[in-house]
């Protein structure tokens, strides 16, 4: 009993990957990376929004949330100049009630993971993440 009390905490899994999404009929990307919190109906991390590889002018987090048979989530970013976005996702993909939100992330380094997303100001469009 001595012996486990005193072992380290295990370090919770990571992921991370890029990003791409429709907004306005355009294409954006950028980086993003996940955090396993313990919960396996329960994530988040951060992302970044990139004009070119590197070069980030937004740079935010999110959290996602197991329902039902889905994740969903919302996101926040923050523009360098201060501005503030935020939304909500949901990703378009079933899984099993028993299913781990850590499923999704290893689903995406085999295959894209896709869905959608909306703002607070209405707008919407599509998003796809691929795990490295």
């Amino acid at each position: 009993m001595a012996a486990m009390l005193m072992q380290p905490p295990q370090p919770r899994q990571t992921w991370s990957g890029r990003w791409e999404a429709s907004a306005a009929g355009r294409a954006i990307g950028g980086r993003w990376t996940a955090r396993d919190y313990g919960d396996p109906e329960e994530s988040g991390g951060r992302w970044t929004l990139e004009v070119q590889p590197g070069r980030a002018v937004l740079e935010g987090t999110w959290n996602a949330r197991k329902r039902k048979d889905a994740w969903e989530g919302s996101w926040v970013a923050r523009t360098l100049r201060g501005g503030r976005y935020e939304g909500t996702w949901a990703a378009r993909i079933r899984l099993p009630a028993d299913t781990s939100v850590t499923k999704m992330f290893e689903m995406a380094r085999q295959r894209p993971v896709s869905g959608t997303w909306t703002d607070s100001a209405g707008r919407r469009g599509m998003w796809t993440i691929w795990a490295d």
